[in-house]
C-alpha cells in the first residue's frame, strides 16, 4: 500500500518562535559508537537497517528540539545508510586498502570508522544547519529540503579532508613552569593529542559546511 503524508496544516507553514533545546551531553557520542558498532555486525542486511534506525533517531531529536517536524520522507532521505556519493567513496576506500594492505584487509574496521564518521557528521551538521543556515520559517522540513541537505553533508565529509581547507584554529594552553621530564612531556602530549581529535574533526567538518553552503544555492531557505 502506498504511503501518503497527511495534509499540511496550518501548523506546518507557521513561523518558527521556540528556540532550539541543548541535546543531553554526549548523546551524539553514544549514537556514534552505534553506528559503528552495528558496522561490525557479520550478517547481511542487518547493520545498514540498524543504522538508518539510529539515524532516524538522531534526525527526529534534533529536528524536536529545534521545534520542527520532519515528514516521512525527509526522514528516510536524511537517515538512509546509504547513498551514491558514500558508495562511490567506499569503493575506493576500499580499493585503496586492499592495494595498501593486501592480505590485512581490514575493510569491517573501515566500515565502522566510516559509519561512526557519517553519523557524526549528520548530527553535528543537522544541528549548525537548524541553528544558523535555515532561513524558511516553516516548521515542517519536507523530502526536498531534506534531500539537498543530506548532499550537502555528504558533501562536506568528503571536504573535510581536503588539504586546502583552513578551519579554525584553537590555542594550546602552556602552563608558567614545566616541571616534567622527557618522558611524561611525550605521554602527556600523546593523550591530549589524541584526545583532541574529536575537536579537530568537528572544526573540520563545520569549515567545510560552510563552504559547501556557499556553494549550494537554496539550501539556506531549503530550495524553495
Amino acid at each position: 500500500m502506498a504511503h501518503t503524508e497527511p495534509a499540511a496544516s496550518a501548523s506546518a507553514t507557521s513561523t518558527v518562535t521556540l528556540d532550539a533545546v541543548a541535546a543531553p551531553a554526549g548523546r551524539l557520542a553514544v549514537l556514534t559508537s552505534y553506528a559503528a558498532l552495528a558496522a561490525m555486525i557479520p550478517v547481511p542486511f542487518i547493520p545498514d537497517r540498524l543504522i538508518s534506525v539510529v539515524r532516524g533517531a538522531l534526525v527526529h531529536d534534533i529536528a524536536s528540539r529545534h521545534g520542527l517536524s520532519l515528514t516521512s520522507d525527509a526522514r528516510t532521505a536524511l537517515s538512509v545508510s546509504e547513498s551514491e556519493l558514500r558508495t562511490r567513496l567506499m569503493r575506493a576506500a576500499e580499493t585503496l586498502a586492499r592495494q595498501l594492505l593486501r592480505q590485512l584487509r581490514p575493510l569491517g574496521v573501515l566500515s565502522a570508522a566510516s559509519r561512526g564518521l557519517e553519523m557524526f557528521a549528520l548530527g553535528l551538521l543537522l544541528e549548525r544547519y537548524l541553528a544558523r543556515v535555515r532561513t524558511a520559517r516553516g516548521i515542517r522540513i519536507d523530502q526536498q529540503e531534506a534531500r539537498l541537505l543530506r548532499t550537502a553533508i555528504d558533501r562536506t565529509v568528503v571536504r573535510a579532508f581536503s588539504p586546502a581547507l583552513r578551519p579554525e584554529t584553537t590555542t594550546v594552553h602552556e602552563g608558567v613552569e614545566d616541571l616534567r621530564d622527557e618522558l611524561t612531556r611525550w605521554v602527556d602530549t600523546l593523550v591530549l593529542t589524541s584526545a583532541a581529535l574529536p575537536g579537530y574533526l568537528e572544526r573540520r567538518l563545520e569549515a567545510a559546511f560552510d563552504e559547501v553552503v556557499a556553494l549550494t544555492p537554496g539550501l539556506r531557505d531549503g530550495d524553495r
